[in-house]
């Protein structure tokens, strides 16, 4: 490889600080601004509304994307109102009066796990894209479901996965894709710790890595789980083992136990002769030479122009769905990937409750 990938990590580039003397990167751009205008509508106003979307969604407007937030729904009156203050929108009670009343070009759909389906089933029988927030659904069925429905009705529907637009993330995959690991990836190991007690491990943590290591590896053709329960016979750590489609085998450790105030995630793919690591989401390190040094790539610290709605892939992601909605990119998280993650989490229950293979397609787990 001759070559590195051009990803941006977070680094305000000379030719903006000095040149254009741009240093926030808020300079009009004329290009951007050619794009058509959209309204975004959000339902579910808690805290990854308010902590990672909105900002988000700030975050493009100050770069100059044509996007507004016309209103925002939640059943408590005081969340929704803060939010809509936030966002400069309108506070609705109910999504269906707020979809009603306004009709946005794309719904973000932020509410609760359980009221993924239905609140996104409303959008799309009004042909309104969705985003959707990790889980797609509750179990695979309603989400392969959600996904026919979409796409026999025609409309877009993505789901949210974030971690691929956070540059640690990219560069890996942009390294595998210019063939720095000298072969295909062969091997994968993931770490991921949660320690928040009201959140699932599976479904409100594990579920990114799950994503990812499909993203980089393919599909999983099998797989064995084996885990520890709590008192209350909750999840409280998980090995899970991996037989991916191509042939490359993987390994997963989640836990609920580990100190982890703050989610911790660690991920190695090898290939041959040469392995790439990703750390905490904040540092890529590609191994490729026996006798040279290992190239690593990590934000500039302190760097007070990097923020979490950039580097934790929210505003990447966002952008792309909004192109995608504009037709002038493809959707790069389309909703079916959303249901292989939850197909996966499906999977690791039954090899967990049943202390056994579960092979993805033949259990119709694959969407």
């Amino acid at each position: 490889m001759k070559s590195w990938p051009a990803i941006d990590f977070g680094h305000t580039s000379y030719d903006a600080a000095f040149t254009r003397g741009d240093v926030y990167g808020v300079v009009p751009d004329a290009e951007r601004a050619k794009r058509r205008p959209l309204t975004v509508a959000v339902a579910g106003a808690g805290g990854v509304a308010q902590a990672k979307w909105i900002p988000a969604i700030r975050h493009l407007q100050t770069k100059g994307e044509p996007v507004a937030v016309t209103a925002i729904a939640d059943p408590r009156a005081e969340v929704a109102e803060k939010a809509a203050a936030l966002a400069g929108s309108a506070a609705f009670a109910d999504v269906a009066a707020m979809l009603d009343a306004r009709r946005p070009d794309i719904l973000l759909v932020l509410a609760t796990d359980a009221a993924h389906v239905p609140i996104a089933t409303q959008a799309i029988e009004l042909g309104i894209p969705c985003l959707i927030e990790k889980p797609l659904a509750r179990n695979f069925t309603e989400a392969t479901d959600l996904v026919r429905n979409a796409e026999q009705a025609g409309v877009l529907l993505a789901s949210v996965a974030n971690k691929r637009f956070s540059p640690p993330y990219a560069m890996a995959k942009a390294l595998i894709e210019a063939g720095a690991l000298k072969s295909t990836p062969s091997v994968f190991t993931g770490k991921f710790t949660l320690g928040y007690p009201y959140v699932d491990l599976l479904e409100g943590g594990t579920v990114h890595l799950l994503d990812l290591v499909q993203w980089f590896m393919g599909p999983v053709s099998k797989l064995h789980a084996r885990g520890i329960r709590c008192d209350d016979g909750g999840l409280l750590s998980a090995v899970v083992s991996f037989a991916f489609a191509s042939g490359a085998i993987g390994s997963l450790t989640t836990s609920a136990a580990a100190m982890s105030f703050k989610p911790w995630e660690r991920v190695e793919i090898i290939g041959r002769n040469a392995f790439l690591v990703v750390d905490d989401q904040i540092e890529t390190t590609l191994y490729d030479d026996e006798t040279g040094p290992a190239k690593s790539w990590r934000p500039v610290v302190p760097n007070t122009l990097m923020f979490d709605e950039a580097f934790g892939g929210y505003a990447g992601l966002l952008e792309n769905v909004l192109d995608a909605v504009r037709g002038l990119a493809p959707l790069a998280t389309p909703a079916k990937d959303g249901a292989a993650a939850v197909g996966l989490i499906e999977a690791i229950r039954r090899s967990l409750a049943e202390d056994r293979d579960v092979d993805i397609a033949a259990e119709g787990l694959a969407p």
